[in-house]
Protein backbone atom coordinates (compact mmCIF):
# COMPACT_ATOMS: atom_id res chain seq x y z
CA UNK A 1 0.00 0.00 0.00
CA UNK A 2 1.49 3.31 -1.07
CA UNK A 3 1.48 6.76 0.40
CA UNK A 4 -1.69 7.74 -1.43
CA UNK A 5 -3.61 4.93 0.29
CA UNK A 6 -2.58 6.13 3.75
CA UNK A 7 -3.31 9.75 2.91
CA UNK A 8 -6.78 8.89 1.64
CA UNK A 9 -7.37 6.56 4.56
CA UNK A 10 -6.38 9.13 7.21
CA UNK A 11 -8.36 11.91 5.54
CA UNK A 12 -11.49 9.77 5.25
CA UNK A 13 -11.14 8.37 8.75
CA UNK A 14 -10.59 11.78 10.32
CA UNK A 15 -13.57 13.12 8.41
CA UNK A 16 -15.76 10.30 9.73
CA UNK A 17 -14.42 10.75 13.28
CA UNK A 18 -15.25 14.45 13.13
CA UNK A 19 -18.69 13.56 11.78
CA UNK A 20 -19.33 11.07 14.62
CA UNK A 21 -18.14 13.48 17.30
CA UNK A 22 -19.96 16.39 15.75
CA UNK A 23 -23.28 14.57 15.42
CA UNK A 24 -22.92 13.02 18.88
CA UNK A 25 -22.02 16.37 20.44
CA UNK A 26 -24.97 18.00 18.75
CA UNK A 27 -27.47 15.49 20.11
CA UNK A 28 -25.83 15.54 23.56
CA UNK A 29 -26.07 19.34 23.69
CA UNK A 30 -29.62 19.23 22.39
CA UNK A 31 -30.59 16.69 25.07
CA UNK A 32 -28.87 18.76 27.74
CA UNK A 33 -30.67 21.89 26.59
CA UNK A 34 -34.04 20.12 26.52
CA UNK A 35 -33.48 18.75 30.04
CA UNK A 36 -32.47 22.18 31.30
CA UNK A 37 -35.58 23.65 29.71
CA UNK A 38 -37.68 20.90 31.30
CA UNK A 39 -36.06 21.60 34.65
CA UNK A 40 -37.01 25.26 34.44
CA UNK A 41 -40.50 24.51 33.12
CA UNK A 42 -43.35 25.48 35.45
CA UNK A 43 -46.31 23.24 36.09
CA UNK A 44 -49.57 24.61 34.69
CA UNK A 45 -51.20 24.45 38.21
CA UNK A 46 -48.37 26.29 40.02
CA UNK A 47 -50.08 29.68 39.86
CA UNK A 48 -53.40 28.23 41.01
CA UNK A 49 -51.76 26.47 43.98
CA UNK A 50 -49.94 29.65 45.03
CA UNK A 51 -53.10 31.77 44.68
CA UNK A 52 -55.13 29.29 46.74
CA UNK A 53 -52.43 29.14 49.49
CA UNK A 54 -52.23 32.96 49.59
CA UNK A 55 -56.01 33.24 49.94
CA UNK A 56 -56.08 30.70 52.82
CA UNK A 57 -53.20 32.53 54.55
CA UNK A 58 -54.99 35.89 54.34
CA UNK A 59 -58.44 34.69 55.41
CA UNK A 60 -57.63 31.95 57.89
CA UNK A 61 -54.10 32.63 58.97
CA UNK A 62 -50.96 30.50 59.22
CA UNK A 63 -52.59 27.83 61.37
CA UNK A 64 -55.18 26.82 58.82
CA UNK A 65 -52.57 26.96 56.03
CA UNK A 66 -50.43 24.59 58.10
CA UNK A 67 -53.36 22.13 58.24
CA UNK A 68 -53.87 22.32 54.47
CA UNK A 69 -50.15 21.84 53.84
CA UNK A 70 -50.13 18.72 56.01
CA UNK A 71 -52.95 17.35 53.89
CA UNK A 72 -50.86 18.09 50.78
CA UNK A 73 -47.90 16.18 52.23
CA UNK A 74 -49.91 12.96 51.92
CA UNK A 75 -50.07 13.46 48.16
CA UNK A 76 -47.18 12.79 45.78
CA UNK A 77 -46.81 16.47 44.92
CA UNK A 78 -45.73 18.15 48.21
CA UNK A 79 -43.88 21.11 46.72
CA UNK A 80 -45.39 24.07 48.64
CA UNK A 81 -43.33 25.86 51.29
CA UNK A 82 -44.44 28.79 53.47
CA UNK A 83 -41.50 30.74 54.88
CA UNK A 84 -41.79 33.39 57.58
CA UNK A 85 -39.67 36.51 57.81
CA UNK A 86 -36.82 34.43 59.21
CA UNK A 87 -36.93 31.98 56.29
CA UNK A 88 -38.33 29.11 58.40
CA UNK A 89 -41.01 26.87 56.92
CA UNK A 90 -44.19 26.72 59.01
CA UNK A 91 -44.01 22.93 58.84
CA UNK A 92 -40.40 22.97 59.98
CA UNK A 93 -39.09 21.46 56.73
CA UNK A 94 -35.67 22.25 55.42
CA UNK A 95 -35.59 23.96 52.06
CA UNK A 96 -33.69 21.87 49.42
CA UNK A 97 -30.23 23.21 48.54
CA UNK A 98 -30.78 24.04 44.86
CA UNK A 99 -30.39 27.78 45.05
CA UNK A 100 -29.56 28.07 41.37
CA UNK A 101 -32.99 26.88 40.28
CA UNK A 102 -35.77 29.50 39.86
CA UNK A 103 -38.99 28.80 41.83
CA UNK A 104 -42.55 30.13 41.54
CA UNK A 105 -43.37 32.22 44.63
CA UNK A 106 -45.81 34.71 46.24
CA UNK A 107 -45.24 37.31 48.95
CA UNK A 108 -48.28 37.58 51.30
CA UNK A 109 -48.67 40.45 53.82
CA UNK A 110 -51.06 39.83 56.71
CA UNK A 111 -53.07 42.51 58.57
CA UNK A 112 -50.94 42.06 61.72
CA UNK A 113 -47.88 43.24 59.80
CA UNK A 114 -46.24 39.86 59.33
CA UNK A 115 -45.35 38.56 55.88
CA UNK A 116 -44.84 35.12 54.43
CA UNK A 117 -43.19 33.85 51.25
CA UNK A 118 -45.03 31.03 49.48
CA UNK A 119 -42.66 28.92 47.44
CA UNK A 120 -43.10 26.01 44.98
CA UNK A 121 -40.30 23.70 44.02
CA UNK A 122 -39.92 22.74 40.34
CA UNK A 123 -42.14 19.81 39.32
CA UNK A 124 -40.70 16.34 39.87
CA UNK A 125 -41.47 13.13 37.92
CA UNK A 126 -44.93 12.58 36.46
CA UNK A 127 -47.65 11.50 38.87
CA UNK A 128 -47.18 7.82 39.66
CA UNK A 129 -43.85 7.64 37.71
CA UNK A 130 -40.58 6.35 39.13
CA UNK A 131 -38.36 8.80 40.89
CA UNK A 132 -34.92 9.69 39.70
CA UNK A 133 -32.25 7.17 40.49
CA UNK A 134 -28.94 7.89 42.17
CA UNK A 135 -26.93 10.41 40.26
CA UNK A 136 -29.79 11.08 37.83
CA UNK A 137 -31.51 14.10 39.22
CA UNK A 138 -33.66 16.47 37.22
CA UNK A 139 -31.78 17.69 34.15
CA UNK A 140 -29.02 15.05 34.39
CA UNK A 141 -28.11 13.83 30.85
CA UNK A 142 -26.29 10.71 32.02
CA UNK A 143 -22.79 9.47 31.14
CA UNK A 144 -21.17 9.68 27.72
CA UNK A 145 -22.24 6.65 25.59
CA UNK A 146 -18.77 5.15 25.09
CA UNK A 147 -19.84 1.84 23.47
CA UNK A 148 -21.80 3.42 20.56
CA UNK A 149 -18.97 5.87 19.91
CA UNK A 150 -16.38 3.09 19.80
CA UNK A 151 -18.60 1.02 17.48
CA UNK A 152 -19.06 4.02 15.18
CA UNK A 153 -15.29 4.64 15.09
CA UNK A 154 -14.56 1.00 14.25
CA UNK A 155 -17.16 1.05 11.49
CA UNK A 156 -15.67 4.27 10.10
CA UNK A 157 -12.21 2.66 10.27
CA UNK A 158 -13.39 -0.30 8.18
CA UNK A 159 -15.26 1.70 5.57
CA UNK A 160 -12.49 4.32 5.38
CA UNK A 161 -9.96 1.57 4.60
CA UNK A 162 -12.26 0.05 1.95
CA UNK A 163 -12.89 3.41 0.29
CA UNK A 164 -9.21 4.39 0.36
CA UNK A 165 -8.28 1.05 -1.17
CA UNK A 166 -10.97 1.46 -3.85
CA UNK A 167 -9.61 4.87 -4.85
CA UNK A 168 -5.88 4.15 -4.61
CA UNK A 169 -5.79 0.74 -6.32
CA UNK A 170 -6.33 2.00 -9.92
CA UNK A 171 -3.77 4.76 -9.39
CA UNK A 172 -1.26 2.17 -8.19
CA UNK A 173 -2.01 0.07 -11.28
CA UNK A 174 -1.52 3.12 -13.49
CA UNK A 175 1.86 3.72 -11.85
CA UNK A 176 2.89 0.17 -12.73
CA UNK A 177 1.57 0.65 -16.27
CA UNK A 178 3.57 3.85 -16.75
CA UNK A 179 6.70 2.09 -15.51
CA UNK A 180 6.04 -0.76 -17.92
CA UNK A 181 5.67 1.61 -20.86
CA UNK A 182 8.82 3.46 -19.80
CA UNK A 183 10.69 0.14 -20.00
CA UNK A 184 9.42 -0.35 -23.55
CA UNK A 185 6.61 -2.84 -22.85
CA UNK A 186 3.50 -1.43 -24.53
CA UNK A 187 1.23 -4.44 -23.88
CA UNK A 188 -0.09 -3.20 -20.52
CA UNK A 189 -3.85 -3.93 -20.86
CA UNK A 190 -4.71 -1.71 -17.90
CA UNK A 191 -8.44 -1.84 -18.63
CA UNK A 192 -8.55 -5.60 -17.98
CA UNK A 193 -6.75 -5.19 -14.65
CA UNK A 194 -9.29 -2.60 -13.49
CA UNK A 195 -12.07 -5.19 -13.74
CA UNK A 196 -15.69 -4.08 -14.04
CA UNK A 197 -15.25 -0.54 -12.77
CA UNK A 198 -17.43 1.98 -14.58
CA UNK A 199 -16.07 5.33 -13.45
CA UNK A 200 -13.64 8.05 -14.56
CA UNK A 201 -10.61 6.09 -13.35
CA UNK A 202 -11.64 3.08 -15.46
CA UNK A 203 -12.14 5.38 -18.47
CA UNK A 204 -8.67 6.80 -17.86
CA UNK A 205 -7.25 3.27 -17.78
CA UNK A 206 -8.88 2.40 -21.10
CA UNK A 207 -7.63 5.65 -22.62
CA UNK A 208 -4.15 4.76 -21.42
CA UNK A 209 -4.44 1.38 -23.15
CA UNK A 210 -5.34 3.17 -26.37
CA UNK A 211 -2.40 5.53 -25.93
CA UNK A 212 -0.04 2.61 -25.33
CA UNK A 213 -1.26 0.83 -28.43
CA UNK A 214 -0.90 4.02 -30.48
CA UNK A 215 2.66 4.45 -29.18
CA UNK A 216 3.35 0.83 -30.06
CA UNK A 217 2.15 1.42 -33.61
CA UNK A 218 4.17 4.62 -33.96
CA UNK A 219 7.34 3.04 -32.60
CA UNK A 220 6.82 -0.01 -34.80
CA UNK A 221 6.24 2.23 -37.80
CA UNK A 222 9.35 4.21 -36.98
CA UNK A 223 11.42 1.05 -36.78
CA UNK A 224 10.00 -0.18 -40.07
CA UNK A 225 10.73 3.23 -41.59
CA UNK A 226 14.36 3.07 -40.48
CA UNK A 227 14.61 -0.44 -41.86
CA UNK A 228 13.05 0.56 -45.17
CA UNK A 229 15.19 3.69 -45.46
CA UNK A 230 18.36 1.73 -44.84
CA UNK A 231 17.24 -0.88 -47.37
CA UNK A 232 16.39 1.72 -50.00
CA UNK A 233 19.67 3.57 -49.51
CA UNK A 234 21.76 0.43 -49.58
CA UNK A 235 21.07 -0.33 -53.26
CA UNK A 236 22.16 3.01 -54.77
CA UNK A 237 25.13 3.12 -52.43
CA UNK A 238 26.17 -0.35 -53.59
CA UNK A 239 25.85 0.75 -57.21
CA UNK A 240 27.89 3.88 -56.47
CA UNK A 241 30.67 1.81 -54.94
CA UNK A 242 30.61 -0.57 -57.89
CA UNK A 243 30.81 2.33 -60.35
CA UNK A 244 33.78 3.80 -58.46
CA UNK A 245 35.61 0.49 -58.50
CA UNK A 246 34.98 0.09 -62.22
CA UNK A 247 36.14 3.66 -62.84
CA UNK A 248 39.44 2.86 -61.15
CA UNK A 249 39.81 -0.39 -63.06
CA UNK A 250 38.74 1.01 -66.45
CA UNK A 251 39.84 4.63 -66.62
CA UNK A 252 39.22 4.66 -70.36
CA UNK A 253 35.47 4.36 -69.63
CA UNK A 254 35.55 7.07 -66.96
CA UNK A 255 32.87 9.17 -68.67
CA UNK A 256 30.43 6.22 -68.68
CA UNK A 257 30.99 5.49 -64.99
CA UNK A 258 30.67 9.15 -64.06
CA UNK A 259 27.29 9.24 -65.76
CA UNK A 260 26.30 6.18 -63.78
CA UNK A 261 27.47 7.79 -60.53
CA UNK A 262 25.49 10.92 -61.40
CA UNK A 263 22.29 8.95 -61.97
CA UNK A 264 22.67 7.03 -58.69
CA UNK A 265 23.42 10.20 -56.73
CA UNK A 266 20.32 11.80 -58.29
CA UNK A 267 18.20 8.84 -57.18
CA UNK A 268 19.62 9.11 -53.66
CA UNK A 269 18.88 12.84 -53.62
CA UNK A 270 15.29 12.20 -54.71
CA UNK A 271 14.89 9.48 -52.09
CA UNK A 272 16.27 11.66 -49.31
CA UNK A 273 14.01 14.48 -50.43
CA UNK A 274 10.93 12.26 -50.19
CA UNK A 275 12.01 10.95 -46.78
CA UNK A 276 12.45 14.52 -45.51
CA UNK A 277 9.02 15.41 -46.92
CA UNK A 278 7.46 12.57 -44.94
CA UNK A 279 9.36 13.63 -41.81
CA UNK A 280 8.16 17.24 -42.14
CA UNK A 281 4.60 16.27 -42.88
CA UNK A 282 3.40 16.06 -39.24
CA UNK A 283 4.79 19.50 -38.43
CA UNK A 284 3.26 21.02 -41.56
CA UNK A 285 -0.22 19.66 -40.86
CA UNK A 286 -0.22 21.12 -37.33
CA UNK A 287 1.55 24.43 -37.93
CA UNK A 288 -0.07 25.66 -41.15
CA UNK A 289 -3.58 27.18 -40.88
CA UNK A 290 -6.48 25.81 -42.88
CA UNK A 291 -8.44 27.88 -45.42
CA UNK A 292 -11.89 27.59 -46.93
CA UNK A 293 -11.08 26.01 -50.29
CA UNK A 294 -13.23 25.41 -53.35
CA UNK A 295 -12.41 21.99 -54.82
CA UNK A 296 -13.02 23.17 -58.39
CA UNK A 297 -10.46 25.97 -58.10
CA UNK A 298 -7.83 23.55 -56.82
CA UNK A 299 -8.50 20.96 -59.51
CA UNK A 300 -8.30 23.40 -62.44
CA UNK A 301 -4.55 23.96 -62.11
CA UNK A 302 -3.81 20.35 -61.14
CA UNK A 303 -5.74 18.94 -64.13
CA UNK A 304 -3.94 21.33 -66.48
CA UNK A 305 -0.54 20.05 -65.32
CA UNK A 306 -1.78 16.44 -65.32
CA UNK A 307 -2.99 16.65 -68.94
CA UNK A 308 0.45 17.78 -70.05
CA UNK A 309 2.06 14.81 -68.30
CA UNK A 310 -0.66 12.44 -69.58
CA UNK A 311 -0.02 13.38 -73.22
CA UNK A 312 3.64 12.52 -72.74
CA UNK A 313 2.57 9.05 -71.54
CA UNK A 314 0.06 8.47 -74.36
CA UNK A 315 -3.14 8.91 -72.30
CA UNK A 316 -5.50 11.67 -71.25
CA UNK A 317 -7.25 13.07 -68.18
CA UNK A 318 -11.00 13.68 -68.17
CA UNK A 319 -13.30 15.23 -65.58
CA UNK A 320 -16.57 13.24 -65.49
CA UNK A 321 -18.47 15.10 -62.77
CA UNK A 322 -17.71 18.11 -60.60
CA UNK A 323 -20.10 19.04 -57.78
CA UNK A 324 -19.54 22.40 -56.13
CA UNK A 325 -18.02 21.80 -52.70
CA UNK A 326 -15.90 23.68 -50.18
CA UNK A 327 -13.57 22.15 -47.60
CA UNK A 328 -11.37 23.47 -44.79
CA UNK A 329 -7.86 22.45 -45.85
CA UNK A 330 -4.29 23.52 -46.36
CA UNK A 331 -4.12 24.18 -50.13
CA UNK A 332 -0.51 23.14 -50.62
CA UNK A 333 -0.89 19.84 -48.78
CA UNK A 334 -4.21 18.94 -50.41
CA UNK A 335 -2.74 19.80 -53.84
CA UNK A 336 0.16 17.46 -53.07
CA UNK A 337 -2.30 14.66 -52.33
CA UNK A 338 -4.20 15.11 -55.58
CA UNK A 339 -1.02 15.41 -57.61
CA UNK A 340 0.41 12.20 -56.15
CA UNK A 341 -2.79 10.23 -56.73
CA UNK A 342 -3.37 11.55 -60.28
CA UNK A 343 0.30 11.12 -61.25
CA UNK A 344 0.22 7.56 -59.92
CA UNK A 345 -2.91 6.86 -62.03
CA UNK A 346 -1.31 8.36 -65.16
CA UNK A 347 1.78 6.27 -64.62
CA UNK A 348 -0.16 2.98 -64.35
CA UNK A 349 -3.02 3.46 -66.82
CA UNK A 350 -2.86 1.69 -70.18
CA UNK A 351 -1.60 3.68 -73.22
CA UNK A 352 -4.44 5.23 -75.17
CA UNK A 353 -6.80 5.12 -72.16
CA UNK A 354 -8.00 7.90 -69.88
CA UNK A 355 -7.68 8.76 -66.20
CA UNK A 356 -11.08 9.90 -64.98
CA UNK A 357 -11.84 12.30 -62.11
CA UNK A 358 -15.14 12.88 -60.32
CA UNK A 359 -16.07 15.26 -57.49
CA UNK A 360 -19.15 13.86 -55.71
CA UNK A 361 -20.88 15.63 -52.81
CA UNK A 362 -22.81 13.32 -50.49
CA UNK A 363 -24.30 14.61 -47.25
CA UNK A 364 -21.68 16.40 -45.15
CA UNK A 365 -18.71 15.12 -47.18
CA UNK A 366 -17.19 15.36 -50.62
CA UNK A 367 -15.38 12.55 -52.43
CA UNK A 368 -12.73 13.05 -55.09
CA UNK A 369 -12.54 9.83 -57.11
CA UNK A 370 -9.55 9.08 -59.39
CA UNK A 371 -9.78 6.01 -61.67
CA UNK A 372 -7.30 4.52 -64.10
CA UNK A 373 -7.38 1.69 -66.67
CA UNK A 374 -4.26 -0.08 -65.49
CA UNK A 375 -3.72 -3.58 -64.12
CA UNK A 376 -4.92 -2.68 -60.61
CA UNK A 377 -3.38 -4.28 -57.52
CA UNK A 378 -3.86 -7.56 -55.67
CA UNK A 379 -6.70 -7.53 -53.15
CA UNK A 380 -4.35 -8.03 -50.20
CA UNK A 381 -2.38 -4.94 -51.28
CA UNK A 382 -5.29 -2.48 -51.25
CA UNK A 383 -4.30 -1.31 -47.75
CA UNK A 384 -0.55 -1.87 -47.84
CA UNK A 385 -0.01 0.37 -50.87
CA UNK A 386 -0.52 3.30 -48.48
CA UNK A 387 2.43 2.22 -46.31
CA UNK A 388 5.84 3.89 -46.76
CA UNK A 389 8.26 2.25 -49.23
CA UNK A 390 5.71 -0.32 -50.30
CA UNK A 391 5.58 -1.04 -54.04
CA UNK A 392 2.93 -3.22 -55.56
CA UNK A 393 3.80 -6.61 -57.01
CA UNK A 394 2.24 -5.36 -60.26
CA UNK A 395 4.86 -2.59 -60.46
CA UNK A 396 7.94 -4.03 -62.18
CA UNK A 397 9.50 -0.67 -63.00
CA UNK A 398 12.20 0.80 -60.75
CA UNK A 399 10.94 4.37 -60.55
CA UNK A 400 9.34 5.65 -57.35
CA UNK A 401 9.97 4.75 -53.74
CA UNK A 402 6.47 4.02 -52.47
CA UNK A 403 6.13 7.27 -50.50
CA UNK A 404 3.55 9.17 -52.57
CA UNK A 405 0.45 7.29 -51.42
CA UNK A 406 1.81 7.06 -47.86
CA UNK A 407 2.12 10.84 -47.74
CA UNK A 408 -1.36 11.19 -49.27
CA UNK A 409 -2.97 9.08 -46.54
CA UNK A 410 -1.27 10.99 -43.74
CA UNK A 411 -2.33 14.34 -45.18
CA UNK A 412 -5.93 13.23 -45.71
CA UNK A 413 -6.18 11.81 -42.20
CA UNK A 414 -4.75 15.05 -40.81
CA UNK A 415 -7.71 16.79 -42.51
CA UNK A 416 -10.12 14.36 -40.79
CA UNK A 417 -10.78 12.51 -44.04
CA UNK A 418 -10.28 9.04 -45.48
CA UNK A 419 -8.51 7.62 -48.52
CA UNK A 420 -9.09 4.14 -49.85
CA UNK A 421 -8.42 2.11 -52.98
CA UNK A 422 -10.57 -0.52 -54.73
CA UNK A 423 -10.17 -2.49 -57.94
CA UNK A 424 -12.67 -1.52 -60.64
CA UNK A 425 -14.81 -4.38 -62.05
CA UNK A 426 -13.83 -3.37 -65.61
CA UNK A 427 -10.15 -3.21 -64.66
CA UNK A 428 -7.94 -0.59 -63.13
CA UNK A 429 -7.61 1.02 -59.71
CA UNK A 430 -9.96 3.55 -58.16
CA UNK A 431 -8.76 5.81 -55.32
CA UNK A 432 -11.35 7.78 -53.35
CA UNK A 433 -10.46 10.78 -51.16
CA UNK A 434 -13.29 11.75 -48.80
CA UNK A 435 -13.16 15.03 -46.88
CA UNK A 436 -15.70 16.76 -44.61
CA UNK A 437 -17.43 19.76 -46.11
CA UNK A 438 -16.72 23.20 -44.68
CA UNK A 439 -19.41 24.31 -42.26
CA UNK A 440 -21.69 27.14 -43.29
CA UNK A 441 -20.63 30.38 -41.59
Amino acid sequence: MGRLFWKLFLILWLAQICTVLGVGGYFWFKHHTENAATKEQRHPMDSAVLDMAAAILRREGPGDLRIHMRDMEERPRSLLYALDSHGVDILGRKLPDDSGVPRPFRIVHLPDGTSYQLLLLPPGPPLGGPGPGPGHGPGDVGPVPVAPIVAALLASLLFGAILARYLSKPIHLMHDAFQSVARGNMDVHLGNRLGRRRDELADLGRDFDGLAQRLKQLIGGQRRLFHDVSHELRSPLARLNAALDLARQQPERMSEWLDRIERESGRMDALVGEILAVARLDAETTEQPTDRLEIADLLDEIIADAEFEARANGCQVELLQQDAAEVMAQPELLARVLENVIRNAIYHTAPGSAVSLSVLKTGAAVSIVVSDCGPGVAEHELETIFEPFYRSEQNDQPCGYGLGLAMARRIVEAHHGQIQAVNRPQGGLQVSITLPLASVA
